[in-house]
Formats: structure tokens, sequence, C-alpha cells
């Protein structure tokens, strides 16, 4: 709990710096930071006020000397009950930093304050002819800071991806109380890590947004259709067919109802709709003409398409109210969130109306369908013990529903306290630990918005894990020698297939072998790979498949590709335009050896996914230093065109790198030269 002996020192200090008015410590004002928009209830001791990013650190830096918990806040919008001062202690109320600092449209990025709210940013941006991709449902109130912390998604995702997509560097304030920025350009992509970690690994100070220019055209279209299943089936015709619309929303009768009563709605009554919308330069007409003919091959009842501003505006009230609306029906509503492969939309479905059956409870179901996110919105009267117990029930089995489809506990709503225990479902024990052991390297007095996401008492549970994965034989074999080397501490240099010759330290530990294609999911757009396969051979692979996925003229393998400091570079406007992202976009998961033999499987098929850590795109730029990776999953839909782009700058390897070396490779067992010795190459 909060060191209350330590508060007069604490409090004393802090009002130096921000002033009185600043420190809350009124019941009401700890009544209003008691809760967020999930079920679960804290009090704070304090609540402090900021008035400039400033203020962030030096504030950080006293309260972690003195043993003081604190959680960072925003508007509170979050659903997972991840701002819930379980542990007492402070909330950092972040709100009044929204200041946008600059909005560049020759380099397309914005530069704003965290407690900029999503939807000023839209707005400001339309100004100058940009958005800003990430539309999470609450943007009226969410902010960037908090979209940052949830890994935020929205509608458009399908097309532009999630928070982490979008951010391009952002500038941090770490647990001790420094300030750090992290950027695309070197290393281990440390900005994935930050991005969903809740506020437990740091606070963003400053975020760089990539914005993007308005379309001219665009197509909005709303489809009925009888039942959920129909509306479901007809989302994944539509990506099948290589289309990638901007959004791809469904809604089923229970959310069409409660949004549109006493309002215009565009079809007549149903059993469920999509809502699609499609902003293609080059093809706007033809694949607005081949949605038709899906929707209306798929038991289509009614389409319209929008033909004013007005009328779009109206198709999307009616989504966005969806939700909101499910209030007005019950005195509570719990919003669920779960993500699976696309293709598995449909048995999701069926198992979580089998679920509401049994447990006597009634929801409205939303969807990110383009994604694979459900959004099930059960309501309920929380005076009632019997039918609380029936919806948290429900809650829970859904979301094993999700695991077992191949998906993750949570798409965009992060995991807080809510779903904690539902973490030991998704991942096994010396996973959850591995997270932990991140989570002690960069906040070891456990200070940071404390006992979130991670299980509590780990090393009492029971195995719980859903998740199963077989290794190939060539990937037992190289765990056997892994793990006999890590028995005699012998170094290794990993390499791939050598097309590049660094100088590492230590005993040739070849991946060669690793060379083929796990899975290929045509419905879902994905292919796993194993690490060892050339680039230019997976390419191949998939143009047998009829996909031309733009990857690199890269001669070295896929391992070496994403482990490297090799950026992919998209063409997003025009050929004169292009804007640097790196393997991150496309990468979704990758299976992993550490130095001590220790197999993690991370991420999956899912677009979204912000179950625990993104350890994954933390491999990115790693240099084989923190691992190896076994196999790797990629998403192939992105019909974009891309170059190679090496920038030739040494690697740059900061405080919290290291740190993560030692959680992953405490030996320095794995290209130890890379990290085991400081000279010019290293700040």
């Amino acid at each position: 709990m909060f060191r209350k002996n330590n508060f007069p020192y604490v409090r004393k200090k802090i009002s130096r710096l921000l002033g009185e008015k600043n420190i809350l410590e009124n019941e009401v004002s700890l009544m209003a930071y008691s809760y967020d928009s999930a079920l679960s209830r804290a009090k704070p001791d304090a609540v402090i006020n900021f008035t400039d990013i400033s203020q962030i650190a030096p504030v950080v830096k006293i309260l972690y000397e003195a043993g003081v918990p604190y959680i960072p806040r925003m508007a509170g919008t979050n659903l997972s009950g991840g701002t819930i001062p379980i542990k007492g202690g402070v909330v950092l109320n972040l709100a009044r930093l929204n200041r946008i600092i600059r909005i560049d449209t020759d380099k397309h990025f914005a530069l704003v304050e965290p407690g900029v709210v999503n939807l000023d940013l839209q707005q400001e941006l339309e100004k100058f002819g940009f958005f800003y991709p990430p539309d999470p449902a609450s943007q009226k109130v969410s902010t960037i800071g908090g979209n940052i912390g949830e890994n935020a998604g929205g509608p458009r995702c399908l097309k532009y991806g999630v928070t982490t997509n979008n951010v391009l560097k952002i500038e941090t304030v770490t647990p001790r109380g420094e300030i750090e920025t992290l950027d695309l350009t070197t290393g281990p992509q440390l900005l994935s890590l930050i991005c969903g970690s809740e506020g437990t690994l740091g606070i963003v100070r400053r975020a760089w947004l990539k914005i993007v220019p308005l379309r001219q055209k665009t197509v909005t279209i709303f489809a009925s259709f009888q039942n959920l299943e129909s509306a479901i089936t007809t989302v994944t015709r539509i990506v099948a067919e290589g289309i990638i619309p901007s959004c791809l929303e469904a809604m089923d009768e229970i959310s069409i109802n409660a949004a549109g009563r006493g309002k215009n709605v565009f079809s007549p009554p149903c059993g469920a709709a999509l809502l699609i919308e499609i902003n293609s330069e080059f093809s706007l007409e033809k694949e607005s003409r081949k949605i038709n003919e899906i929707c209306r091959a798929n038991g289509c009842l009614s389409l319209k398409s929008a033909e004013s501003f007005e009328e779009r505006q109206k198709m999307w009230q009616l989504r966005k109210d969806a939700y909101p609306a499910m209030a007005r029906l019950a005195p509570n509503v719990l919003v669920e969130d779960g993500v699976v492969p696309r293709p598995k939309l449909v048995q999701a479905l069926k198992a979580v109306k089998n679920i509401l059956e049994e447990e006597k409870v009634e929801a409205g179901i939303l969807f990110h369908a383009g994604d694979g996110n459900l959004h099930p919105s059960i309501i309920f009267d929380e005076r009632d013990i019997y039918q609380v117990k029936r919806v948290k029930r429900a809650a829970y089995r859904m979301l094993k529903t999700f695991i077992s489809c191949g998906g993750f506990i949570s798409g965009e709503h992060g995991v807080g306290i809510e779903k904690r225990m539902a973490m030991a479902w998704q991942y096994p024990t010396k996973t959850l630990n591995l997270f932990k052991r991140v989570k002690e390297a960069l906040d070891p007095k456990n200070l940071a918005n404390p006992d979130k996401i991670i299980p509590v008492a780990l090393k009492s549970r029971n195995e719980m894990c859903l998740r199963k994965t077989v290794l190939s034989g060539p990937a037992s074999y190289l765990q056997r020698e892994v793990e006999s080397r890590f028995r005699t501490k012998t170094p290794s240099a990993v390499f791939g297939l050598k097309t590049s010759k660094p100088e590492i330290a230590g005993e040739e530990l070849s991946l060669k072998e690793l060379k083929g294609i796990v899975e290929f999911d045509r419905d879902n757009f994905t292919i796993k790979a194993e690490c060892g396969i050339s680039v230019e051979s997976l390419k191949e692979y998939l143009r047998k498949e009829g996909i031309e996925f733009p990857l690199p003229e890269y001669k070295g393998s896929l391992g070496g590709l994403i482990s490297s400091r090799h950026f992919l570079v998209r063409k997003e406007i025009s050929p004169s335009f292009y804007s640097v992202n790196m393997i991150k976009d496309f990468l979704l998961g990758v299976d992993i050896l550490l130095p001590n033999g220790e197999f993690h499987e991370l991420g999956g098929k899912t677009l979204k996914n912000v179950a625990g850590y993104d350890l994954a795109r933390l491999f990115i730029g790693s240099m084989g230093c923190y691992g190896i990776i076994l196999s790797a999953t990629i998403r192939v839909d992105h019909l974009i065109e891309t170059r190679l782009n090496f920038t030739g700058e040494p690697l740059k390897i900061g405080s919290t790198s290291r740190k993560l070396k030692q959680v992953f490779d405490p030996f320095n067992l794995f290209n130890r030269n890379i990290y085991g010795q400081r000279n010019a190459n290293y700040n």
C-alpha cells in the first residue's frame, strides 16, 4: 500500500513543483478517481494534477525514491480496470497536458502531448486535409496517451493498423523518472513495447504520430442481413477477394435496435448489418461493385450507398451510438473484447451465442469484423448479485472461446486487472514469468501502475494455458543444442544464411535448416514461415499462391530481415512520398528460443493483440542478442509498394535495451560482443 508515513515528505516536495492546489486529497476527488469504465473500484490516497510536461519526470523521480505507487491517468475510458489504484498510491492526472505542438504536412507527422483528445486532433488535422488513422469508439473523450497505453485500434485499423503502427516516436518518462526517447530507427523495437503496456513501463511525455492525407473519394455502404452469420461470412469473402476496406464493421439486431430507436435506419428490420467503407485511390468503382456482388451472394436484404456527407455521417452515427445505447437497456454494461483470426469469426460467434443462452444473459454484439475483433456488450443490473455472477462467468467463458479459436483475450481494451486471471489461459507460466521479468527490469520497485496485466502469485499456479504448439524436427533439434550450450555456458554466434558477415563472437549456431512453411492461411491472409527460409523463396511461394506481397529485394533469410536493421518503406500516397515503416507493420507473431533453451510463442495470426507486452516486435532489430526467432507470422494482405533502406548507422544501445538483454540473456551467450562491451557504437 501507499506509504502513509512518507506522505508529508513526498507532498511537500511535490507541492513546491506543482503548487498546493494541484494536490488533491479530499474525499470527492478520491472517489472520482477510484474507477474507470470497468467494474472494479479502489480509492487512491491522492491525486496530482499536471499543468506542464516538464513536471512529470521530477514528480515520478520523487515518488520512485520514496517508494510510492503511482497510476498515470487521463480520460479513464479504458474498459479493463487499467487505471484502478488497487495498491492505493497517487493518481497522476495528465489530462490537462493537451497541446498539439506541431502539425507537419510535409513530413506527415503531428507532435502532441499525451492529454490531447483523439477527436480534437482529428478535427484539427482535417483543416489541413489529413487524419490520424487510429479512431477508437471513445475518440470523443479518449486521449492519445491513453490510446498509446492501450494500443488502441478502431474501425480503420484493418487498413491502417493499430496505434503501434502509427506512432513514429515517443518521449517517455521511465518508472525511475528518467526521460527517454524511442523511435523506429535503431535497435530493438522498444516503441512497440511501450504501446499497449498500460502505463506499467513508462509514461508518454510527447508523441510523434503518423498522419495521412484524406482521400478525395470515399464510398460508404450499409448492408443489412437476415442473421449475423451471413454478415460475418460476407466479411471473410470480401477480404479473401483481396479487397482491404478502410473500415469493415458489423452490428447485431440488438445493437441496431438500441442505437437506431427513433432514428433514420438505413435498412428494414434485420438480424445484422455491415458498415463498409472503401477509399482506394485507383479502383474505387471496381471494389464497390465487387463488394455489392459479394453482399448479394451472401443473402443481403438491402444495400445502401451514402450519397452525401450527411448520409455517411448518419450511417456512422448508428454504428458509434451502438455501444452507449446499450446503457439505456439496463443499469450496467460489461463490454467484452476478444480477437480471433477472421475465418474463425463465425465459429467464435456461435460459441458466444451459446454462452449467452446458457448463462441466461443478454448482449448486443459489435464487431470490428475486418480484423476479427468481437465486442459482446452484456447488459445487467449490478444490484443483482446472482446476475453479476452469471455475467462474469459468461465473460470468462467467452475469453476461453477466443483462445480456443486461435485468438486473444483482448484486441484493444487491454488486460488491466479485469483479465489478469485469463492471462494464465492465454500463456504458459514460463511466458507470464518472462513478462514479469521485463516489468521487473524496467520497474524493479513495481511502482508504475502496479499489479496490472500479469497474474499475481505465478509460482503457485498450476499450468492452465489453453494454447499448444508443437515444434518442427529442425526446431526441436535446435532447442536441444541450445539447451546443451546453456549448460556449459558456451557463447554462440547466431547465423541464418550468412549473406552478411558481422564480427560476432562465439561458436557458430546455424539456422539454415529452419526453412519450411509452417502454415499459409489464404482466407486470413497470413503466413507462418521458419526463420531460415530466404526472403526470395518466401516471395516465390506467395507468388504461386497468387499473392504479390512486397517483401524487399533482400538476399538473406526472413529471420535476418526481422532481426537486422533493415527498414521497409511504404508507398502511401504517390511515387514522390514515402514514409518509413519497419517490418513491424507486417509482423504479427514470432516463436522464439531464449539462450537457455526456453521456447515462447509470442503473438499469433490476429491483426490486433493487447494481451500482454508486445515482445514479438521487440525482436525487430535485436540483432540476435535476445534470442533465436524460430518462425514468424506475417500478414500478406497489404497491396503496397516497398523498397529496402539500410541506415548504415552504428547500432545504438540505450540503458533500456541493456536491461532487457539481462532479462533474455543474463549470461550474455548470444551474439555477445554486440552488447558485451562498451565502444563508440554504444550510447
